[in-house]
């Protein structure tokens, strides 16, 4: 649940961000300013009297190639008092749309975007036709948002081809520029700026070319700024708001399908656990009616065998009598072990004790050694119950065997638990298994019934124990906790 959650939130924010902050064919900045001016009417002239200057910005898009768009920027002053254009300048810039970079200096931002921090950064802005660092100067309030405030100032930067009429003379300008920057979008909302302007002739300077100051006009920084609150909704709804809507409801579906897989599979459990008592009540009672019925016959078969009969052939069928009885004895004993609730009886004992009173109930053949270990440890625990478990492992690792091999005892002595471990020379529990041999009704065997693990495992679940198998070699390891009072 947390990785999905993780995952949408990061695609989020690596996808749809990035595509939603980026500068969209649809980009457009209309400013308008207004300010006083002066300039000469010619080369070497004197600078007219001052006249009113309004002055507009229009910037869009143009072209979409790629990552890349190509960004159109005019520039042009009016003399309001005689109705006259004089300045006008027309650029082109190609800017990356996702990091708002020049293509041609890369290192050089173009505009803001969100997120701006107190901080100076590296520009070629084109209210400043000059490549002018902004460097952050302090906070302030416009239109009742928080702005940064930023300042760029340039010395001596030719802009002669904003004058064509003065033909060899180059024109150098200094300026001072200031923006009113919302931090959140990177938005423009206010800007001031004031210059002078030289005649440049032959390395000298011959006249003051121009000179004045120009500021955003009140309607056209409310206008900026109204966008900007707008675009502050978006941001915080692109950034807040639906990021934690996609995490809740990435949970909420991780949720529904966990509850629905959970439901599921206690729906099985619970089907699985009324076959498995249905079948454990007449398992015990067909199993009671076949143990009575085959100690009649194991009776029977025991005094024709104490008879002396002389045909061997005979002998030889009662021997194969006596071990299928002793087969099907062991199966219903088994299934009774299983389906039985017996209380434990909690007593305290020896590993030897326990594990010679198993061998002793268990037919080894003569081709498998059985190795028990010398060390001899306490034992807490069922001893009835436990040599069940005990001697069904071993004859599990006796038919594992076959004809011939070795089974090795272990005891071990920890301070909180004792262990037993069976380890045989079979040829182990194949991979596929190892999850499974422990489950009711599972068997690899013809005449198993599946029921000799999962009732060890339930009779070391009800010790509080543990109990699992490993192959190379194959081991058998059974975990009981110690009882430090009875």
């Amino acid at each position: 649940m947390a990785i999905s959650t993780i995952v949408v939130v990061v695609i989020w924010f690596a996808l749809f961000i990035p595509e939603s902050e980026k500068l969209q064919s649809n980009f457009q900045i209309y400013l308008e300013q207004e300010g006083e001016d002066q300039i000469a009417n010619k080369v070497g002239g004197n600078l007219s009297q001052p006249f009113d200057l309004r002055e507009s910005l229009i910037q869009k898009v143009i072209n979409t190639t790629g990552n890349y768009v190509t960004i159109s920027s005019i520039v042009s002053g009016i003399n309001q008092d005689e109705a006259k254009e004089v300045f006008h300048s027309e650029r082109f810039y190609q800017v990356n749309a996702y990091s708002q970079t020049y293509k041609d200096m890369p290192e050089k931002q173009f505009t803001f975007k969100p997120g701006v921090q107190k901080q100076s950064y590296d520009f070629f802005h084109p209210l400043v036709f000059a490549d002018a660092p902004l460097v952050y100067q302090k906070t302030d309030v416009i239109n009742g948002l928080d702005v940064y405030v930023f300042q760029a100032q340039t010395h001596n930067v030719d802009i002669s081809d904003s004058f064509p009429q003065y033909g060899n003379v180059r024109i150098l300008s200094n300026t001072n520029s200031t923006f009113w920057v919302e931090p959140i979008t990177g938005d423009l909302v206010k800007f001031e700026k004031s210059w002078e302007d030289y005649q440049v002739k032959d390395n000298k300077t011959i006249a003051i070319n121009e000179k004045g100051w120009k500021k955003t006009t009140a309607y056209s920084s409310f206008i900026l700024s109204q966008a900007a609150k707008s675009k502050i909704d978006e941001f915080n709804y692109n950034r807040k708001i639906m990021p934690a809507l996609l995490a809740s409801l990435t949970i909420g579906i991780n949720l529904i399908f966990i509850l629905r897989n959970n439901l599921k599979q206690s729906n099985e459990v619970l089907i699985k656990n009324e076959k498995m008592t249905a079948i454990g009540n007449l398992s015990a009672r067909i199993s009671h009616d076949l143990r009575n019925t085959l100690t009649v016959i194991k009776s029977e078969v025991s005094l024709i065998s104490f008879q002396d009969v002389k045909d061997e052939k005979m002998n030889e069928r009662l021997r194969h009598l006596t071990q299928a009885i002793d087969r099907m004895d062991h199966q219903i004993g088994g299934i009774l072990d299983f389906v039985r609730e017996r209380p434990l009886k909690i007593e305290r004992f020896s590993s030897n004790e326990l594990i010679s009173n198993t061998l002793e109930n268990i037919s080894v053949p003569d081709g498998i050694q059985i190795v028990t270990p010398v060390q001899d440890v306490s034992i807490t625990g069922d001893f009835v119950q436990l040599e069940i478990v005990l001697s069904n492992i071993i004859i599990n690792s006796i038919q594992a065997i076959g004809e011939s091999g070795k089974i090795t005892i272990s005891v071990e002595d920890k301070p909180d638990t004792s262990v037993i471990g069976v380890t045989d020379t079979g040829l182990g529990v194949p991979e596929k298994y190892m999850t499974k041999i422990f489950e009711p009704l599972f068997t690899t065997k013809q005449r198993g019934t599946g029921l000799g693990l999962a009732s060890c495992r339930a009779i070391i679940k009800n010790h509080k124990g543990e109990i699992w198998v490993k192959n190379d070699p194959t081991t058998f390891t059974i975990q009981l906790p110690k009882i430090k009072e009875l």
